[in-house]
């Protein structure tokens, strides 16, 4: 098996801000908000009440974004990865008040192709399939009445800004979704601020990341990704991406699931667990810190890595020494997962060069 390069992956992280900027400014174009409006528009003239977004691999991640934002409001949302969605999705579910959008970055995935051959295999109104892509020539975007990009540009691994900019893409589809001022002027603010501080956090990622490193160690042989709400997108991708870019082996899970079963994990093992706590909202602050109790203090000595945007977590955190802190500065949750993402993203670098599975 071919080594990925250590240069190349860092080169496309690095050039993230840069993407993120360019999706933002294209949505604040003329044309970009074209698009918005008159998505707005026909979700309102057709009183449309539910969106089904349906993806492959990380871009079905992506869509918790807009899956969480959605369902703590009145209109509804469902997402599907492309396979499942082919295989158990029934024509009775074709609801008249409904809407499909298909996310893909090469806008080819077979799967994704297929899940929307099937649609109109059953005659469904054609103005009810939208697409997110990063290519415009795709079939995806030549078979989508609203075709949405990404604005990526090139990339060197499959992934990397894609996901980032179909994050942010998808939270802009669920506010239109839900007929709200899509990029007002506190949203502009909040992704400029985001982009900078990530941008901020690429230049020093060594010094984090080492920190990290010294705290978490290297002689684990599984890693728990453990999250809620929009913060699951991060989880998943977490235990996605530690799996093919260090070759550990991880598992992305709720806080309700993990304490109902794997937390046991922690008794046979109380040594060298490891977890990765992800909060991006405050809902449910006291099964958070059990959870950090358990794990750290109850069952056994593990370690936590906890990334969050809360001072009073953080706070908390810091009093348990085997607790180590992140806390960021973006409170929005639909948009914390693209910072935790990024975090993530480096360590996981960092690991597989350390493991010797790219080469520097």
């Amino acid at each position: 098996m071919t080594k990925l390069k250590f240069d190349t992956i860092l080169d496309d992280f690095q050039s993230i801000p840069k993407a993120m900027l360019k999706c933002l400014r294209y949505y604040l174009s003329f044309e970009g908000k074209q698009k918005i409006n008159q998505i707005k528009q026909y979700v309102q003239s057709k009183n449309i009440e539910q969106i089904i977004f349906v993806g492959h691999s990380y871009n079905f991640f992506a869509s918790y974004i807009p899956f969480y934002y959605i369902n703590r409001r009145k209109k509804t949302c469902e997402i599907y990865e492309g396979d499942e969605f082919l295989k158990y999705f029934t024509p009775r579910r074709l609801k008249q008040k409904c809407v499909f959008c298909f996310v893909s970055h090469s806008g080819n995935s077979p799967q994704i192709k297929l899940a929307i051959q099937h649609l109109q295999d059953k005659n469904l109104d054609p103005q009810k399939i939208w697409g997110v892509s990063n290519n415009l020539e795709s079939f995806v975007a030549q078979n989508s009445h609203f075709i949405l990009p990404t604005v990526v540009g090139n990339e060197e691994v499959i992934g990397t800004k894609s996901y980032v900019n179909a994050m942010l893409v998808l939270y802009f589809i669920g506010r239109a979704f839900m007929n709200r001022d899509v990029i007002s002027s506190k949203i502009e603010e909040e992704i400029r601020q985001l982009i900078f501080e990530i941008k901020f956090y690429g230049q020093d990622w060594e010094f984090h990341v080492k920190s990290l490193t010294e705290f978490l160690g290297t002689d684990y042989n599984f890693l728990y990704f453990i999250s809620k709400g929009a913060s699951l997108s991060t989880a998943y991708r977490g235990a996605f991406s530690v799996k093919s870019y260090a070759r550990i082996y991880g598992e992305g899970t709720n806080i309700g699931l993990f304490l109902h079963g794997p937390y046991q994990i922690v008794q046979s093992n109380p040594e060298d667990f490891r977890c990765v706590l992800i909060i991006g909202d405050e809902s449910n602050l006291e099964d958070t810190l059990r959870l950090i109790e358990m794990v750290s203090k109850k069952l056994g000595s593990g370690k936590v890595m906890l990334i969050n945007n809360s001072r009073e977590l953080s706070s908390l955190g810091r009093s348990n020494e085997n607790v180590w802190v992140f806390e960021h500065t973006t409170k929005n949750p639909s948009l914390a997962p693209i910072f935790e993402t990024i975090v993530l993203q480096y360590l996981l670098l960092d690991q597989a060069l350390r493991r010797e599975v790219i080469e520097k």
